[in-house]
Formats: structure tokens, sequence, C-alpha cells
């Protein structure tokens, strides 16, 4: 088969569905006849362009690049009418079988209406109503307003209206949550056009004994709870400030490790009288290839978070041997089970979730348990190569129809 993968997150894969765009790419290589269409990205002296993205795939892939990213939110609009101008060329000379989007991102919100291509699969990873609704409940607590996210709230019409007009029936979807799948089957989607496809995880790369650069660095020699992701109101960076303190209190040898922009935020958040910084360990933007010693080298992983599908940090940190203590929100009691790979709290409690923390950082033998049976989870449930036939046989289903 021919497809064509619109990724607006692609190289350097920082955020969920750049990572999954990345991984799946690199599995659907060996399956299909792959073209990514993406942008142009550049990280300090180092420009993502499509010579450097092929050489990353070991050229198993072939990559357009139609516009270049300077933001974090609006380059979207002008990937989206580079589409609309560059696909028709691509669709005459390619012969695509089938698009493959990426929903809330929308890439093809223009090239879909006026334009007459390959049937479309759709991977559900967001929605715009459970983001806006997301950040309203978070913003009730504080914290830091990323730029996207007032973007968002700012333009929620705008959006709305373009989600309603690039769901459209006709097309097959890829939810990554049974959650979701419900979720959009209760708004009127035909079941049979809905498919779950978990995201997956590279075993061999995330695996408790990974090391190297990026490992943790221990100021006191206490055990580390990491925050991984931006310090958002969504993601849950204001409980997680309050509960650091209750957390110390309890395990004063406790240390807090967080990748990402946004200390500054977190100091913020926590205020003039939290003191020890010595406690706290901003790592900053970790490249992908160090996250596997990041993971590794923490005891316990946090994810308060208002809302998620189906994140793929914590699919790698429980890959990685690392129990979870996370919100109890979204497609996220599907991968963190309690008794088995983490600790479930409601979203919003700084009480419990320092509570569900305290007893990790307490209970040694617990830790063991819950690591090794998250990653027994992870070897029995989530991979990248069972992602990549699963989403082939969507591909298929889409292209017969």
């Amino acid at each position: 088969m021919k497809v064509c993968l619109l990724a607006p997150e692609f190289l350097p894969n920082q955020g969920g569905v750049g990572s999954y765009c990345v991984e799946l790419a690199r599995q659907l290589a060996s399956r299909v006849d792959l073209t990514v269409v993406t942008l142009v990205r550049r990280k300090g002296a180092e420009t993502f362009d499509r010579e450097a993205m092929e050489a990353y795939f070991d050229h198993r892939l072939r990559v357009q690049t139609l516009s270049e990213a300077h933001d974090s939110f609006l380059y979207n609009a002008g990937f989206q009418w580079a589409l609309l101008r560059r696909l028709p060329e691509l669709f005459r000379s390619e012969s695509f079988d089938v698009v493959h989007s990426q929903h809330a991102h929308m890439p093809d919100l223009l090239s879909g209406q006026f334009l007459d291509g390959p049937p479309t699969v759709r991977t559900i990873h967001t929605t715009i109503r459970g983001q806006k609704e997301a950040i309203h409940l978070a913003s009730r607590l504080g914290g830091a307003l990323e730029p996207s996210e007032r973007w968002q709230i700012a333009l929620d019409p705008l959006l709305r209206a373009a989600e309603w007009m690039t769901l459209r029936r006709r097309d097959h979807y890829i939810t990554v949550s049974e959650w979701m799948r419900g979720e959009l089957v209760r708004g009127g989607f035909p079941p049979e056009r809905l498919g779950v496809v978990y995201n997956g995880v590279d075993q061999e790369r995330f695996h408790p004994g990974a090391s190297g650069p990026g490992t943790i660095p221990r100021k006191n020699g206490g055990p580390v709870v990491l925050f991984s992701g931006r310090p958002t109101r969504v993601k849950g960076a204001a409980v997680l400030a309050e509960a650091i303190p209750r957390v110390l209190r309890e395990v004063p040898r406790a240390e807090f490790a967080f990748t990402g922009a946004g200390g500054s935020e977190i100091l913020e958040l926590m205020g003039k009288g939290f003191a020890p910084s010595e406690k706290l360990h901003f790592l900053g933007y970790v490249p992908y290839d160090q996250l596997p010693a990041v993971y590794a080298s923490a005891d316990v992983a946090v994810a308060p978070t208002f809302y998620d599908n189906f994140p793929i940090r914590i699919v790698e940190l429980l890959s990685s041997g690392v129990p979870v203590v996370a919100s109890e929100v979204g497609g996220i009691p599907e991968v963190v089970i309690p008794d088995r790979s983490g600790i479930l709290v409601p979203p919003g409690s700084a009480e419990l979730l320092a509570e569900g923390i305290i007893r990790l950082l307490r209970d040694e033998g617990l830790r063991r348990r819950l690591s090794e049976g998250g990653r027994a989870l992870v070897l029995e449930r989530f991979s990248w190569r069972h992602a990549a036939d699963q989403t082939v046989a969507v591909y298929r289903a889409a292209a017969g129809s």
C-alpha cells in the first residue's frame, strides 16, 4: 500500500503526537510504501529538514516538508495552507491508497474540504472540547498557562467549528483508548468505523536498566520523583507544586526531577515560602535518545493531569520499570492499573497525590512489585510493532470501503 502520513509533529519529537508519528513511521516503513508529510523544525544548531529526517530513518521512507514551524501553535495554520496548495500535485504523482491524519491538530482541515483525495484514516489523540474543559477545570487551581493554551481558549469557537468539519462520518478512525472510543460512540460516530489501537513503546530502548547521558543526578542520595512534561495547568503542575511540600514533610530525603522547560513556573507555583531548592532537579529539554536513562533513573513518576487520552510517556515510564501515580482520567486507567502498575488518584487533589507518592516512597516492596508488574503489562500489551500491524489493518479497511 502507498500511505501518506500527515505529521504536524515529527522530528524532533518532543510531544505525544510527535512520538506517535515517529515510532509508528519507524514500524510502518517495513509494511507499507510510506511518505511522511511534515514541517522543517530547528532545535539549537540542528535543522530537521527532509534530508536529515530521511537519514534518521535510514532512508526507509520518504519525507516531504511543506513549511517550517517557528512556534507551538500557529505553525499548524501554515501547514494546513501548505497542504491545500501542495497536496494535489503529491496526490497525482504518488497515487496514495490512504491518507493518515492526526486529530486534534487537524492538518487536513483545508485540504480535506476542497480536495478529492484518497480515503482518510484519522487518529484521535484528543478533542478540542476535552482540552477546553480540562483547561477551565485546571485554571481554578492556578498554574502556568502555556501560549498554545491561551490561543486555544481565545480561538475556541473557530476550533470547535473546524473540529466538526474534520470529523467526517465517511472517514475511518483510530482511537488510542477504549475510553475515547466510548466518547465518540456516545457522540454519534459509527462504531464500525472506530478502531482502538493502543499507543506502543520501544520496549528495548525503554527498559529498567537503561543508563547513560540523562541519568538524573541525586543531590542528597534520596529517592527521585519524576514529572515528565510541560508544567501547564492541564498537566497538573499546580497540583504537584502543592503536593511537593507535603511529601517532603513525610519523606525529607525525597527529591523531584522535571523534564522540559518550566523550572521558573514550578518555583513560582510553590511560592516564596518554599526554600529547599536542592530538592528540585530541572533537567530542561531532554533529547529523545536520552529519555530512557532519565526514566530508568527515577523511583516514582507522577502524571497529575486533568485530561489525557492515553499518554505515551506513561507507557514509556512503565516499560522503564517506574511505577506511576496518575490521575484517574481519560484512558489512563487502561494502563495505570492499581496493584499492578501504579496508583490512581482523583484529578486536582494535591492531598491524595501526595499520599500516593508517600506510600510508594515508604514501601520499597510495593515499588518493586509495581515496577515488575508495569513492565510485564507493557511487554504483554503495548508495542509499536503490534500498533503498526493493527494500523495497517485499518488502512486496508479504509482503502476497501
